[in-house]
């Protein structure tokens, strides 16, 4: 019986220190936002969100100038270093496409000047709040 009183008392202190789940998870907000090079809409890309000093990154598809980070709930709250990227623009319905077809459907990736990925200056804030939180990025060569 003192076995059975011991391995509870162990599985109960195990519960309720967690493993390093949900509760230790940083909360999160839905980001959204344009991005455009010289005046033009960045057709495809990449955006990612690098936490500062350190934590999660959260990244999100650009098309037509336009992105949304949605996965996990979104961007961590705070301070961000911000790197965007150019893509290339894959068909949006590829069903019974050849591979062939596919590659001369593709249009190739804008090319983003190497400030905005490779030692990225960019920065965000995100604040707390229950709606999407919008920021734009005006790019330039």
């Amino acid at each position: 019986m003192p076995e059975l009183k011991m391995g509870l008392c162990i599985l109960i202190s195990l519960l309720l220190a967690g493993c390093g789940g949900v509760g230790d998870a940083p909360d999160r907000r839905i980001v959204r936002g344009t991005v455009t090079l010289n005046g033009t809409p960045l057709e495809g890309g990449v955006i990612r969100f690098l936490p500062q000093p350190t934590g999660p990154i959260a990244a999100g598809k650009i098309r037509d100038g336009k992105y949304e980070v949605i996965n996990k709930g979104g961007v961590p709250l705070g301070k961000h270093k911000v790197e965007i990227k150019g893509t290339p623009i894959l068909p949006d319905d590829t069903t019974g496409m050849s591979l062939g077809e596919i590659d001369a459907a593709t249009k190739p990736a804008i090319k983003v000047p190497e400030k905005y990925y490779k030692d990225s200056q960019l920065e965000a804030t995100v604040e707390a709040g229950n709606a999407p939180y919008s920021v734009d990025f005006e790019l330039k060569d």
